[in-house]
């Protein structure tokens, strides 16, 4: 999955994340997601890295950017 950092999509507050890449791989049956936040789309230019986890409802929480990502709305 790769999603396009956007403030007119997700709520958050650093402006140096608009306009990055979020990619990660969900695989069912892991807790564990882990992901990195890229300048370009292809996932080349790496900006930040790690590890969150999905909370109910398919929320999906990256840290870096203090945001929730609704899973159900991008699939």
């Amino acid at each position: 999955m790769s999603i396009k950092l956007s403030r007119d999509n997700f709520n958050f507050r650093f402006k140096q994340y608009e306009g990055m890449y979020f990619h990660c791989t969900i695989n069912e049956g892991n807790e564990v997601i882990r992901y990195k936040i890229t300048k370009d789309k292809g996932g080349v230019e790496l900006k930040e890295f790690g590890n969150t986890h999905i909370k109910e409802n398919n929320m999906l929480y990256i840290p870096q950017i203090e945001a929730y990502i609704d899973l159900k709305s991008i699939k």
